[in-house]
């Protein structure tokens, strides 16, 4: 695996990928940005989501199922640029907000 610094070409396929793993239904897209908001969800640096102690179960439910969702498109990614998928976890989470606190 290279440890070279992702290539603008390697950015361009991570941001087309984020683009087909993170569409959401309206009421799904919704109710994570709700959970945000309320301090439930949170972007970790990693670029997983985290459910924080106010989460319900629903919430850390679709927070595991979104988890899952993107590290299989992390993998995809990671597979087609000889990159680790941590280095595409990185460079995800530099383009998500708001961070956990």
């Amino acid at each position: 695996m290279s440890t070279e610094k992702p290539t603008k070409t390697f950015r361009n396929c991570l941001l087309l990928g984020m683009l087909l793993v993170f569409p959401m239904t309206g009421a799904h897209a919704a109710s994570l940005a709700q959970a945000k908001s309320q301090g439930m969800v949170c972007e970790l640096p990693t670029g997983y989501l985290a459910a924080t102690g106010k989460a319900t179960g629903e919430v850390k439910a679709m927070v595991n199922n979104i988890n899952r969702k993107r590290r299989a498109e992390y993998t995809r990614i990671a597979n087609d640029h000889r990159v680790t998928v941590e280095q595409v976890g990185k460079l995800t989470a530099q383009k998500l907000e708001p961070k956990c606190p």
